[in-house]
């Protein structure tokens, strides 16, 4: 489970996040919408660890990772992406999404098998 618990994120005078609070239980799909400037990318920075909240915490499993690099929470589970993608040109959806596997899979058929369950969970099969 990923819980925010009462986290703010100010930037100078301007206070970007104001105590949110949710969580998420695992396989949990859900969408953030909101206007511009309304802190939507800085609450995903909080969360994927890019941003260090002002306040509160960000808990993984009951385990506090407020504030711990990118790399150490994409090794948790945790990761974003840009809004600007590149995939590889040359590549299908599936060979692509099989790179990004490849990092936590040793083999090529792992990373596969591991891509077409992220398709299928995402409707791109």
């Amino acid at each position: 489970m990923l819980q925010v618990d009462h986290v703010s994120m100010s930037f100078g005078g301007l206070r970007a996040l104001d105590d949110v609070t949710f969580s998420l239980a695992p396989g949990e799909i859900v969408g953030l919408i909101g206007p511009n400037g309304a802190g939507k990318t800085t609450l995903f920075n909080v969360v994927s660890g890019y941003c260090r909240p002002t306040e509160g915490k960000v808990l993984l499993e009951g385990t506090d990772v407020t504030g711990r690099k990118p790399f150490h929470l994409a090794r948790m589970g945790v990761g974003r992406t840009f809004q600007i993608v590149k995939p590889f040109a040359g590549l299908s959806v599936l060979e692509n999404v099989t790179v990004a596997c490849l990092l936590h899979h040793r083999t090529r058929r792992l990373a596969e098998r591991k891509a077409w369950e992220i398709l299928e969970l995402t409707g791109l099969a």
